[in-house]
């Protein structure tokens, strides 16, 4: 009786979220996924396109399936959950259907099955069940995680040390920073253990990284909601320090993650990301939660990915003077976002 109604209310849910594409959120590393995916129809034999780039896809695939699992533990009420009289495997069971009803889950399964054929559907599948099954098991882990003392941002001298740490705290539970961090890992371990490694990767990397990480930059002062925000107006900071003190937030992990990739096309990239997202992450509301992506404005994520595109392919292939220029346009941003920031204090 508990799974039917359990069932019921899913299948409730799943038509809801078809009808409002509320499981969709607009997030430029999305627009990785599906170049990706679709430079497989371009190809005359989409299924070795896929094989052949199946390592980007497993980095690019993976964080978007633990945002669809984290999703099915908020879909039913823990609350009601626990009064109904199932077993571990049936709660499982329950979560894992629950998982393969997420509208985008069963878009990109069919995807998969219709573009690159039935091996490769199968293979989205057993990676999901893996994914799912992982999170699944930390969510229910016997012991709780903590952050290492070295990484207390509010330990610095800084009188912004309680700025940053909010904002290094909530760029953490964000699903943009760890799968860029997941890239960055495993382009550093080609670079390292590769032979040969091929040069020309590391610049393309390095802009996969800053693409993971480039929707944050419409969101930094909105992370929570927008709760901090308030905080902020209230402190007597001047509105350049506290946009910087959150930018120097967004771009030293950046950096740190292309350090062994391409710095400068890294570096680029994010100053020219920061500097299109100062509008959104000002002026513009969100509600975001945790342990997600991050969901921008289509307009400015468009606008982030092509020119700080560019500008990253012009720090590696140019010089450093694209690197100036993209400095020149982030500090454009800093004088504007603080005209933004008194407007908004005015009113």
């Amino acid at each position: 009786m508990a799974q039917t109604l359990a069932l019921l209310l899913l299948k409730k849910l799943m038509l809801k979220e078809l009808s409002s594409f509320s499981s969709v959120r607009f997030n430029n590393f999305l627009y990785s996924i599906l170049f990706i995916m679709a430079a497989g129809l371009e190809s005359r034999a989409p299924k070795a396109a896929f094989w052949s780039t199946l390592f980007f896809q497993l980095v690019l695939l993976a964080p978007l399936l633990v945002t669809f699992s984290v999703d099915t533990q908020h879909r039913l009420p823990p609350e009601r959950v626990a009064t109904w009289p199932l077993t571990r495997t049936q709660r499982l069971l329950l979560s894992s259907v629950s998982f393969a009803l997420n509208p985008l889950f069963i878009v990109l399964f069919f995807g998969y099955l219709f573009w690159k054929g039935l091996a490769a559907g199968l293979f989205f599948v057993l990676l999901a069940l893996i994914v799912h099954g992982t999170v699944y098991a930390v969510g229910r882990r016997p012991f709780e995680l903590r952050t290492p003392a070295g990484l207390n941002i509010s330990r610095t001298p800084l009188k912004v040390g309680g700025i940053a740490q909010e904002i290094w705290r909530e760029l953490q539970g964000t699903l943009d920073f760890w799968t860029a961090l997941l890239i960055a890992v495993s382009g550093t371990l080609y670079r390292l253990l590769g032979r040969p490694p091929e040069p020309e990767a590391f610049p393309m990397l390095s802009l996969f990284v800053g693409i993971a990480m480039s929707t944050v930059g419409q969101r930094l002062l909105r992370l929570d909601e927008g709760r901090a925000l308030l905080r902020y107006r209230l402190l007597p900071i001047a509105g350049w320090k506290l946009l910087v003190t959150q930018d120097m937030t967004f771009l030293i992990p950046l950096a740190v993650m292309v350090s062994l990739l391409s710095l400068r096309t890294g570096v680029a990239f994010g100053l020219v990301a920061i500097a299109v997202g100062r509008y959104p992450s000002l002026r513009q509301r969100a509600n975001q939660r945790r342990w997600r992506f991050v969901g921008g404005d289509p307009r400015f994520g468009v606008a982030q990915v092509l020119l700080g595109g560019l500008a990253g392919i012009g720090a590696a292939r140019t010089g450093l003077w694209v690197l100036a220029v993209a400095f020149a346009i982030y500090l454009v941003s800093i004088f504007w976002g603080e005209m933004l920031w008194k407007r908004s204090l005015a009113a």
